[in-house]
C-alpha cells in the first residue's frame, strides 16, 4: 500500500480525499472537495466546493474552531462556530457544539452537548398557501 492510497475509515464507511490527523494543527481556510476527516485541530473556516456533495467528519479527537458549510456532517468531536449543512447532520454522543446550526435533516444523540440555535433550512422555503390554511370556527359551548 502506498502512502497515497485513500484511507478507509471503518467507523463511517467513507473514503476520505483529505484527512487532518490527530495531533496535527491547521490554521487557515479550506475549500473541501470530497469526504474530509478532521481528527486534529483545525482553526479556520471549512467550505465545500460547489459540485462536491460530500461528507465532513469531525472525529472524536477532532476540534474545529471556525464556521463550516458542507452537504453532510458527522460530528463526534468539538466545533466552536456556526454550522450550515445542506443535507444531513449526525451528532454523536461524544460531540460538543458551541454555535448555531442551520440544517435540512439532523440527528442528535441525547448525550451530545449542543449550545446554539437550531434552524431548519427546509422551513425557510415552506410557506403555506392560503388554500392550505384551514380556518376553525369557534365551537359554541352548550350550557348543561
Amino acid at each position: 500500500m502506498s502512502m497515497f492510497d485513500t484511507k478507509k475509515s471503518t467507523n463511517y464507511q467513507l473514503q476520505f480525499t483529505n484527512e487532518i490527523g490527530a495531533g496535527s494543527k491547521v490554521l487557515g481556510n479550506l475549500e473541501g472537495n470530497g469526504n474530509i476527516r478532521v481528527a486534529g485541530h483545525f482553526v479556520g473556516n471549512i467550505l465545500e466546493a460547489e459540485s462536491s456533495k460530500s461528507t465532513l467528519v469531525i472525529d472524536k479527537e477532532g476540534f474545529l474552531t471556525g464556521d463550516l458549510h458542507y452537504s453532510n456532517l458527522i460530528v463526534a468531536g468539538t466545533i466552536e462556530g456556526s454550522i450550515t449543512v445542506d443535507e444531513q447532520m449526525v451528532v454523536h454522543p461524544s460531540a460538543v457544539i458551541l454555535g448555531n446550526i442551520r440544517y435540512k435533516s439532523i440527528d442528535i444523540h441525547p448525550d451530545a452537548r449542543v449550545n446554539g440555535i437550531l434552524s431548519c433550512v427546509a422551513l425557510d422555503v415552506v410557506k403555506p398557501n392560503k388554500s392550505e390554511v384551514i380556518s376553525f370556527e369557534p365551537i359554541q359551548k352548550i350550557a348543561s
